[in-house]
């Protein structure tokens, strides 16, 4: 089991391909497994590095509120353990935040950065819905009924009405054998609580923002602001798609990745 030592916690990996490296971010409460979907396009051009944050999968949780800065960090390590000067780096949703981290603090280590779902500042009307699920799970409400009823924030109205799309959604959700802990969940929840947008524009990398037209956790407006911030963006949109469109269309999501990437 690939496991690597790094600011004092156990960082579980894994490498797929060969070619540059591109490390994968997952977003908020997510393992690496919801990359499952892009992994197989992505390792036939690139070394694909995906890994579970803290606090997720079968990576440590350690406690106390963690930050975006603490997550890139954790990355850094990676990186000097694999022996990897430099990598293009995506990450989805909270996984942005942990991206721009990346470009602002370490822009030596990053050669391009795609950002899915992105946000520099979380909208309050997702922070409160966040905190309202885990009112919820206080309550005793089970874990499976909470992931179902935030379906309709993930994904498209399309997606949502054919019932086999949601069974087959939450089948992979009970199918992972490291669910995360509530505790990790409350202590991944602090990263989302930042306000990244008045650094947006020292972003020096090139970068390509993936955004859902009907995103309704972070809204298109958060994905059109940031591309006019930073200098050397560009920005597609996905029509009718919602949060997770990488997860309802990750073929054609993996195409856009691809041709950003390997464009001079």
């Amino acid at each position: 089991m690939p496991i690597i030592k790094t600011n004092d916690i156990n960082l579980y990996y894994e490498i797929h391909g060969s070619g540059e490296p591109l490390v994968l971010v997952s977003g908020y409460s997510l393992s690496h497994l919801i990359w499952n979907g892009l992994i197989p396009s992505l390792s036939k051009h690139f070394q694909v590095i995906v890994f579970d944050n803290r606090g997720c999968g079968q990576s440590d949780t350690p406690e106390g509120g963690y930050h975006p800065k603490m997550f890139a960090e954790d990355i850094i390590g990676l990186l000097d353990a694999l022996r990897i000067d430099s990598a293009h780096v995506m990450g989805e949703s909270m996984g942005t935040l942990i991206v721009q981290r990346l470009c602002l603090d370490h822009r030596d280590r990053v050669k391009k950065a795609i950002l899915c779902a992105p946000f520099a500042a979380l909208p309050a009307v997702s922070l409160f819905n966040l905190n309202m699920i885990f009112k919820l799970a206080k309550k005793g409400v089970d874990r499976l009924t909470l992931v179902e009823l935030n379906c309709w924030w993930l994904f498209s109205d399309e997606f949502v009405s054919n019932p086999d799309n949601i069974k087959r959604y939450l089948a992979d959700y009970q199918a992972n054998p490291f669910p995360q802990s509530l505790e990790g969940a409350l202590y991944q929840a602090n990263a989302l609580n930042v306000d990244f947008r008045h650094e947006l524009k020292n972003i020096p990398h090139a970068v390509l923002l993936l955004a859902g037209e009907r995103d309704i956790i972070s809204p298109l407006y958060c994905a059109e602001f940031m591309h006019q911030e930073i200098p050397n963006s560009e920005l597609h949109v996905f029509k009718q798609m919602g949060h997770m469109f990488n997860y309802e269309i990750p073929e054609t999501s993996t195409k856009k990745v691809i041709h950003f990437l390997l464009q001079k």
